[in-house]
């Protein structure tokens, strides 16, 4: 209990005035005295006291408050920013560039290995991987093969492909059955997903192969997070310790070139910022930036998102021209697999090469990659995110590396994807949608990879010819006529060595490859005679001739400098090449026509020309003639080369569908004969050594016509119905080849053609004769028309017989005045005259369109009864389109399908003209006799009173019914 202590007690002697005795009328008050205060306390309060200051606290709240207003704003400024790039796909797993569908056929020639590979260049991976649902799938087993299409696999909201059973013979290299996986219904040929040619390449030239997380193996995962950013998982997006860390190794380390000199304090979501949403400008503001977007990223994205973001968008170092970005396209790169099959070493390897792609090029600097790798292992040692026994395994492996040589996407495609890629701007015009698009080629990988090895391995033997001079390169393109598609495209032998794409941007002189475009000016004289009608029989001289054009002259020459000075047809001259008679055509139908066709056909429009484009001096590139060379294949209509079949988002909706465009230039009737005509430079002219490649034309079954070129370089094009190829072969430099194109083109193309035909044995055919197409016998030495024993349908050679021949009595004539050429008995006959019977070698069945047999030549009518279909000239021709010559009433109107007719005609003239005329007459009917008429007999008539209809097969019908 407490005491009171006496107020005069000595305890409070220093108190003794506070209580000395007052009046008791006094008003006594308690006054309490505080304790002396320490330091701390009365720092404190003044501390208190002057934040509590008017003075002071004003100004605090309102710095207060505008921190407040200047956080929002900026929170809500890189929101909208971080928002609006997550507001679309930022990187589309399916796109790219694809080639078209692989068709697979029960009987096919192709081993388990070998699709199993295709499929996996399909983005395809073993059923039992760890990776993206999305993705398809594959299983071998001993029987075969099941393939389980991805969901990424739809177009337009519909599965394009079956999933499937494939099996294979006993020695597993042929397809023996291809069955539906889920209904079991039996194939003969099913669709594969189309291969992945190559990763988009954008604007700046990167190549991305966008993967899914958890298409990441784990150890990829801790590799990376162990190099960059070891709290990833932990942080909310800025990595304080890694910051210190980074500042204290920067002070701390002796050696400043050490890979850890320079390490930087950026967490992985901060480097994603950066490279996404900022710049590498190095400032506080652009730090502060990247801090603060990368905490509004965290609010949006769950971890494992953004580290996919990471993976995909990262520099991981270059290859030929272009970049390589994320781990997808570099596993594809650096080793040739599936981001989802990499090792420990791998993985290392591509964590170590992060910080500086560049200096750590595995091609370049192999030992210091190596001992980059193997400090990343040592880290994950020491992080605790992989044992010391596996990555002493790990270190012991060696980086098996693919040469950038053995990639297909820099061997066999790069020329095509680039060009389609030039396309793909015509068809989408935001470059930024390319990079989430699916670019759907015309390519057919097959036959892409049997061309790279068909160039590649002749060009290896011309190597040894020119005793290896640099410069010699070729180019190969390959078109379906029908539609335009191309299937195939080389633009030179290494795309890594020159990146010039020979077969789209070379121009060079084609040399005869040119030459079918002059004579199908001449054959379509049959519309436009100009001066005359000239046919496939029509006669010119292999001679030497000086031609004149203006003020200058030109004097061409054959190859070799021969001429035989013997007449020959316009086939004939075709066939075996001879210059001078192709300009002498020229010339005639003018040169400036030849050209205008050949202008619509798709080559290049020249400004004027001249004689020696006839023989094909004009520059042109391999794609244009292979273009060119469709109006033949495709019987008069010229077809643009595609590219791309479909664009569609990365969900498969279609974004474009192109279509070829077609342009008729000349009739069927032309076309048949000019392909009638090359398949004969095939069988007997300058191209006849495709026969030991077995190349063989058999009527209606197999056709293949083609044309061999030859200038400063080597050309050859040639065609079926249903593809056209073209090679070049040359200098870069322009050097003279010195070699035909027989010898330096043509066996690219027939090792070549030889492959494909057999991959798609649906290519061979022949074209069908059009029916304004006549056929009739001729004299291969004048191009008169023959009958079919060989006697000329015109008489020839008149000369008295040996002997007087008596005048007949008028009772010895037949009455209706029938005589047989040469019959003694014939009235007011004129000297017998000699049949000469035309040799066996000889004889040639020609083609003609209708109305232009030789000695049939009439311009009214032609085998069905109506004109042949005429297409205008281009402006710059002064011949009317429709221009035909006028008949005179002494020519002769003749059925062009009737062999039996029997008159002459000098196969350089349009018209014959003369008094008599002998016909076949039908028996039956009194009229022109046809191939069906059962009794023909010859008769006499005079030029104008000649029956002008022919017997038709009804006539005889209503003859024998009752």
């Amino acid at each position: 209990m407490a005491t009171r202590t006496p107020v005069n007690s000595p305890r409070n002697s220093n108190n003794a005035r506070r209580f000395e005795k007052l009046p008791r009328n006094f008003d006594r008050k308690v006054v309490f005295i505080p304790p002396n205060e320490t330091r701390w306390r009365r720092l404190r309060r003044r501390i208190f006291n002057f934040l509590v200051h008017p003075a002071f606290f004003g100004p605090v709240i309102i710095l207060i408050v505008g921190a407040c207003l200047a956080f929002s704003y900026f929170w809500s400024e890189y929101s909208q920013r971080v928002d609006g790039l997550l507001r679309g796909e930022i990187f589309t797993q399916s796109a790219g560039i694809y080639s078209a569908p692989k068709t697979l056929r029960v009987g096919e020639q192709k081993s388990l290995d070998e699709l199993v590979s295709y499929l996996k260049n399909a983005n395809y991976v073993d059923k039992n991987s760890n990776a993206s649902e999305i993705r398809g799938r594959f299983a071998a087993d001993s029987n075969g093969l099941t393939i389980e299409p991805g969901t990424n696999s739809t177009i337009d909201e519909k599965q394009a492909f079956k999933p499937l059973r494939v099996n294979f013979g006993k020695d597993g290299k042929s397809v023996t059955a291809i069955s539906n996986l889920k209904t079991g219904e039996k194939y003969q040929t099913a669709l594969l997903e189309p291969k992945l040619l190559t990763s988009i390449l954008g604007e700046d030239r990167e190549r991305r192969k966008p993967v899914d997380f958890k298409d990441l193996p784990p150890v990829l995962v801790k590799a990376i997070t162990t190099t960059e950013d070891r709290a990833f998982f932990e942080h909310y997006g800025v990595n304080i310790r890694g910051i210190l860390r980074a500042l204290w190794r920067r002070v701390d380390t002796e050696n400043d070139n050490s890979p850890i000199a320079n390490q930087g304090g950026s967490s992985i979501t901060q480097q994603l910022v950066k490279n996404l949403l900022l710049s590498n400008e190095k400032s506080l503001t652009r730090k502060l930036q990247e801090a603060f977007m990368s905490i509004i990223l965290e609010t949006r994205l769950s971890k494992e998102k953004i580290f996919e973001l990471y993976s995909n968008q990262i520099y991981l170092g270059q290859q030929a021209s272009f970049s390589i970005n994320g781990v997808g396209e570099a596993a594809n790169a650096y080793f040739g697999k599936d981001v989802s099959q990499l090792n420990l070493a791998e993985s290392a390897f591509l964590a170590g090469i992060i910080r500086s792609p560049n200096r750590y090029n595995p091609y370049r600097n192999p030992d210091k990659v190596t001992e980059r790798r193997n400090q990343v292992l040592d880290s994950m040692v020491e992080a605790g995110t992989a044992t010391p026994a596996e990555v002493a395994a790990a270190k012991h492996t060696p980086l098996n590396l693919q040469p950038p040589q053995k990639r297909e996407n820099l061997v066999d495609t790069p020329y095509f994807t680039e060009y389609a890629q030039e396309d793909l701007t015509k068809i989408v015009a935001d470059p930024e949608a390319v990079s989430h698009l699916r670019i759907y080629t015309t390519l057919d990988p097959d036959l892409q990879r049997v061309a790279h090895d068909a160039l590649s391995k002749r060009l290896d033997k011309l190597d040894k010819v020119f005793k290896n001079k640099p410069g010699l390169n070729a180019s190969l393109v390959a078109i379906r006529p029908k539609t335009g598609e191309i299937v195939a495209m080389i633009g030179g032998r290494d795309y890594l060595e020159n990146q010039f794409n020979r077969a789209t941007d070379a121009k060079r002189q084609p040399g005869s490859v040119f030459k079918p475009f002059v004579y199908a000016t001449a054959i379509n004289t049959a519309y436009n005679p100009s001066p005359r009608v000239i046919t496939a029989a029509t006669i010119f001289k292999d001679e030497a001739k000086v031609f004149s054009f203006g003020n200058d002259t030109y004097k061409p020459n054959n190859y070799g400098d021969t001429f035989s000075n013997k007449d020959m047809t316009l086939r004939d001259a075709l066939v075996k090449s001879k210059n001078v008679i192709t300009v002498d055509v020229a010339m005639e139908v003018n040169v400036g026509k030849v050209m205008n066709l050949a202008a619509r056909a798709g080559l290049p429009k020249v400004p004027r020309a001249y004689p020696s484009m006839a023989l094909g001096t004009a520059e042109v590139t391999p794609l244009e003639m292979a273009a060119a060379y469709t109006t033949f294949a495709n019987l008069g209509q010229r077809t643009s080369p595609i590219s791309i079949n479909r664009v569609t988002t990365g969900d498969g909706m279609t974004v474009a569908a192109p279509v070829t465009q077609k342009t008729e230039v000349l009739t069927p009737e032309v076309s048949y004969v000019m392909d009638d005509i090359l398949k004969d430079v095939v069988n007997r002219g300058t191209a006849a050594e495709l026969r030991a490649w077995g190349f063989k034309n058999v009527p209606n079954k197999t056709a293949i016509a083609g044309k061999t070129g030859t200038s400063r370089d080597g050309w050859f094009a040639g065609f079926t119905p249903d593809l056209v190829c073209v090679v070049y072969v040359g200098f870069d430099n322009g050097d003279d080849l010195g070699l035909k194109g027989a010898d330096s083109a043509m066996p690219i193309w027939a090792d070549f053609m030889k492959a494909a035909l057999d991959e798609h044995p649906e290519w061979n055919g022949d074209w069908a004769m059009p029916a304004g197409v006549s056929k009739a016998v001729i004299d291969i030495r004048n191009g008169q028309a023959i009958n079919e024993n060989g006697e000329p349908l015109a008489d020839v050679n008149a000369a008295p017989t040996p002997t007087p021949v008596p005048t007949p009595t008028p009772n010895s004539l037949p009455n209706d005045g029938d005589f047989a050429p040469g019959d003694p008995n014939a009235p007011n006959v004129a000297p017998t005259k000699i049949i000469a019977v035309v040799p066996v070698e000889f004889r040639r069945t020609e083609l003609f369109v209708a109305g232009t047999i030789p000695d049939k030549l009439s311009g009214t009518y032609n085998s069905t009864g109506d004109q042949p279909e005429v297409f205008p000239e281009p402006e710059e021709s002064p011949t009317p389109v429709n221009a035909r010559p006028e008949p005179t009433p002494d020519e002769i109107y003749v059925e062009p399908n009737s062999p039996m007719r029997q008159n002459s005609s000098a196969p350089d003239q349009p018209t014959i003209k003369q008094r008599t005329i002998v016909l076949q007459i039908c028996s039956e009917t009194g009229l022109i006799a046809v191939q069906s008429c059962p009794h023909p007999r010859p008769k006499t008539f005079k030029v104008g009173e000649e029956p002008k209809e022919f017997c038709k097969p009804e006539y005889h019908l209503k003859a024998k019914s009752p």
